[in-house]
């Protein structure tokens, strides 16, 4: 198994995500402006949780995906345009909303209000 790096971007910085394996377990290792540091697992699954964890903390304090490597795509891009909304299988947007998701989900979250204001003066 080789080395896995994840590469995320705020207002200019750059933060890596670095997933080795050892002999023993798994070595993740995270880099960027401020002092680096590393964590040790000997599961791989207990590396996943974390990392998913972290990823999703990132991205919802204003951080955004920018890489993986190493891509093992082949072949050129099938899609001419993107999508409108985010791509429900990538897990680098589960964190993420679009300013159109915000809208509806704030239109749903009101039309409920509504409902609720409406049963409860029925009954009080």
């Amino acid at each position: 198994m080789e080395d896995k790096n994840w590469t995320f971007s705020r207002d200019g910085h750059l933060l890596e995500i670095k997933r080795t394996p050892t002999d023993n377990g798994f070595l993740l290792g995270v880099t960027g402006d401020g002092p680096s540091r590393s964590y040790f697992f000997d599961d791989l699954s207990k590396l996943e949780r974390f990392q998913a964890d972290f990823e999703k903390f990132l991205l919802g304090t204003g951080w955004t995906f920018v890489a993986f490597s190493p891509d093992r795509r082949a072949g050129r891009e099938r899609r001419h345009f993107s999508r409108l909304l985010t791509d429900r299988r990538r897990w680098w947007t589960d964190g993420v909303r679009t300013p159109l998701e915000q809208q509806l989900e704030e239109r749903d979250r009101d039309g409920r209000e509504r409902r609720l204001r409406r049963i409860h003066e029925r009954q009080g």
